[in-house]
């Protein structure tokens, strides 16, 4: 659903561009979104037979996602001229590996 709305708002912002860029602009980002899930999946694929790869590009992936979460979306969110305070990314990391360590501990519990 929220593709399919940030797909209309992209294409209405495209009213006043000449109509054949407009076209390959708004057919472009699908269509590099499913040649994305391709390769991703034939990536992921070819890694069910070493695990230790997998979870690497897993951990990779989250790591990255944790640090754009950190230094762009939370410096974004406080856009009111204060400077950014390294505690909050570190609140931020601590939470998700307590998480984790949890999650793991209650594994070893209900086995």
């Amino acid at each position: 659903v929220e593709m399919g709305f940030l797909g209309l708002t992209f294409a209405t912002s495209l009213i006043h561009q000449p109509r054949h860029r407009a076209i390959l602009a708004i057919f472009a980002g699908p269509v590099i979104l499913l040649v994305g899930a391709v390769i991703g999946g034939a990536v992921a694929q070819a890694l069910t037979t070493n695990h230790a790869a997998l979870v690497g590009c897993t951990a990779f992936g989250v790591a990255a996602l944790m640090y754009m979460v950190c230094e762009e979306l939370l410096v974004s969110a406080h856009e009111s001229g204060e400077e950014h305070v390294w505690w909050i990314d570190l609140q931020v990391y601590v939470g998700f590996l307590f998480s984790i360590l949890m999650e793991k501990l209650f594994d070893l519990f209900h086995e």
